[in-house]
């Protein structure tokens, strides 16, 4: 919800400032009229940076406490194949990736809310970020073939949460946190699923294949 709120705030101070722009690029004159056509071309650059944040946010979604997000399906294809079905907990269509190796992980980019927003019980936002596999063995995992996919890319070129994550001083009431479920093994018709909580993804079996499988591994 109040990742909402804080998208449209963020176009309307886009409006607005592209209101002002536009008053001030309409007055041309000598020097005045130099500083206000800066101003007023940075203005817009300022209000197209909002609205880019603000599309970009609308990709994440509230983390609430250990919340079900997806399961996994594998199915063995190929000497250390997989092919993986990933079920969303919402209406998003499933999805098939193929995995080489002997385990995998989840990765989620989480935005997590400070200050004022955290003081009014304000829920971080998640976006699940990467699929990838990965061998038990050090020297296959550098001489085989390797998949690492990205699940959820932003779509209007640019990633708030990677620029948080580099300049996140500027914004002091939001941190860009990564959360990583724990290396998994593959194993044909092993089930899994994938919850997200604020310390992170947990991933926990669902039949009894991904039980035998965690407990060889261990």
């Amino acid at each position: 919800m109040l990742f909402g709120v804080f998208s449209i705030l963020s176009i309307l101070l886009a409006l607005i400032a592209i209101y002002f722009a536009i008053r001030l690029l309409a007055n041309l004159q000598w020097f005045g009229s130099w500083v206000r056509g800066t101003v007023g071309i940075l203005l817009v650059a300022f209000s197209v940076a909002l609205v880019l944040v603000s599309l970009d946010i609308q990709s994440y979604k509230r983390l609430l406490n250990d919340t079900p997000i997806l399961t996994m399906s594998f199915e063995l294809v190929g000497e250390q194949h997989y092919k993986v079905k990933l079920s969303y907990v919402d209406d998003k269509e499933d999805e098939e990736y193929d995995l080489y190796g002997d385990q995998w992980v989840v990765d989620a980019r989480i935005l997590q809310l400070r200050g004022v927003f955290e003081t009014f019980g304000a829920k971080p936002g998640y976006r699940l970020d990467r699929l990838a596999g990965r061998y038990y063995s050090l020297q296959d995992e550098h001489r085989k073939k390797r998949s690492v996919y990205e699940l959820q890319p932003s779509q209007y070129g640019f990633d708030f949460w990677a620029w948080l994550r580099d300049y996140g001083v500027i914004v002091p009431f939001v941190q860009a946190e990564y959360g990583s479920a724990t290396y998994l093994p593959m194993e044909h018709g092993a089930i899994f699923q994938v919850s997200l909580s604020a310390r992170g993804l947990v991933a926990r079996p669902l039949n009894s294949i991904a039980e035998q499988a965690i407990n060889r591994w261990k």
